[in-house]
């Protein structure tokens, strides 16, 4: 399964931040921002849909303007949820790239942000987290531009336990695709610790 995952994915994955987050992240490691409004007592209802850079606790939350300048397409293309679900079960989450995407997705938000890429190694993160890595075709919380036509539910989401030929069939067995899906994002449903975090680094940009 973990030579599958780093084959689909490559040898390291990007988690783009903030850099003043680097700090809270070395003491307290990766934490979903629905944890980290929890741990400043701030309701989760108060951070989804924001439409700008969010200060909770020590950390910097990145905004989620790709839902609201696409919302009327993600009333359209979202099963199950409304954006005000759909960006709270994204707050659930610790969201990592394969490396042509974290450098992308870096590229889009440092514009008016001084930002670090963390360096994470794929082969150790997938043993130490595997039952908790979900794999998605896209990025999930962009409703823009292409993201306005893709149709996404509770089910975009592949766990890594169901295997990676699940994961590239998932959107063609819907009737939504007709090729297979490669991996544009990761996602863990969990914090990474600070002791597993410092083992599975590689770097920083």
């Amino acid at each position: 399964m973990t030579g599958a995952f780093v084959n689909a994915v490559g040898g390291k994955l990007a988690h783009v931040t903030a850099s003043t987050n680097l700090p809270s992240i070395k003491a307290t490691g990766l934490l979903p921002a629905s944890n980290l409004a929890t741990a400043a007592g701030i309701p989760h209802a108060n951070i989804a849909l924001r439409n700008h850079r969010m200060q909770v606790g020590p950390a910097t939350l990145n905004h989620q303007k790709p839902i609201l300048h696409g919302l009327r397409a993600a009333h359209r293309v979202l099963d199950g949820h409304t954006p005000e679900s759909w960006a709270h079960q994204l707050d659930q989450r610790v969201f990592l790239w394969p490396e042509r995407k974290g450098h992308a997705f870096a590229a889009s938000i440092k514009r008016d942000l001084d930002i670090t890429i963390l360096w994470l190694d794929a082969t150790k993160l997938a043993e130490a987290l595997h039952d908790h890595i979900d794999l998605s075709p896209i990025n999930s919380g962009n409703f823009t531009q292409g993201g306005a036509h893709a149709r996404r539910g509770d089910w975009l989401y592949v766990p890594l336990t169901a295997g990676l030929d699940t994961f590239r069939q998932n959107r063609s067995k819907r009737g939504l695709k007709h090729t297979p899906d490669s991996v544009t994002e990761i996602s863990l449903r969990c914090p990474i610790a600070p002791d597993l975090l410092a083992d599975v680094t590689i770097g920083h940009d």
